[in-house]
């Protein structure tokens, strides 16, 4: 029992590390790269990079680079075979973390929205990045235009702060476990449970295999009442 408890303990000092080194303090850059082909291995290529001074006041700086003809024409073929956009964000913190998060959206809804985007920035209640994700306005695609396409991003950055639920208190739980184990080796815990309470589990077995014997051998049964 004991090993039990300091395995649980050694689990909870463990998570506990864990989550002071994902912990994102200070200043942190969302570099963007995305891929234009539909090959099973993306080849991706440099978007752009989110600046972020403060998380909590969504205080950013977006640059991103010009599309060129050849990579919108990329676009355009992905759109004609009903492909995926897809894009890699790399979030990279003050202390030098790089974590990576993967999105897609249909080309064709880029196409449709002159590639007008929303990049969501799910964080925690201790500011670190838990998810970055692709979208735009469309929610399906219609007839797509492919006159007059821009050559950059109109990109909205939104920040959006995940609620943290309950925490389970386990160290009062191993705590109770282990009193319970040394009452129970000083003999001072009393069963106060009824006899059925107690022994159903021996009980209900014998009771199914009596109903089912009657149920089976119904001859018998009708034998016994001549």
């Amino acid at each position: 029992m004991k090993q039990f408890l300091y395995f649980m303990s050694f689990l909870c000092y463990s998570a506990s590390l864990s989550a002071f080194e994902l912990d994102y303090d200070g200043p942190l850059s969302i570099v963007m790269w995305h891929s234009l082909s539909q090959e099973a291995e993306p080849n991706w290529t440099f978007r752009g990079e989110i600046s972020v001074q403060n998380v909590a006041t969504s205080n950013v700086a977006l640059q991103q680079s010009h599309l060129d003809s050849a990579s919108i024409n990329k676009l355009k073929n992905l759109v004609i075979k009903d492909g995926y956009y897809r894009l890699k964000a790399v979030v990279k913190t003050s202390q030098g973390r790089e974590v990576e998060f993967f999105s897609f959206v249909k080309a064709c809804s880029l196409i449709e929205t002159q590639l007008t985007d929303l990049l969501t920035v799910s964080v925690d209640h201790e500011g670190s990045v838990i998810a970055v994700t692709l979208s735009t306005p469309l929610s399906s695609c219609g007839s797509v235009n492919f006159e007059n396409i821009p050559s950059t991003f109109n990109t909205t950055v939104d920040f959006r702060t995940i609620e943290q639920g309950p925490v389970p208190d386990t160290a009062s739980y191993i705590q109770k476990i282990e009193r319970e184990r040394e009452a129970r080796e000083r003999g001072e815990t009393k069963d106060n449970r009824s006899f059925l309470a107690k022994y159903w589990m021996y009980i209900l077995p014998v009771i199914i295999f009596v109903v089912l014997s009657g149920a089976t051998n119904p001859e018998a049964g009708a034998a016994g009442t001549r």
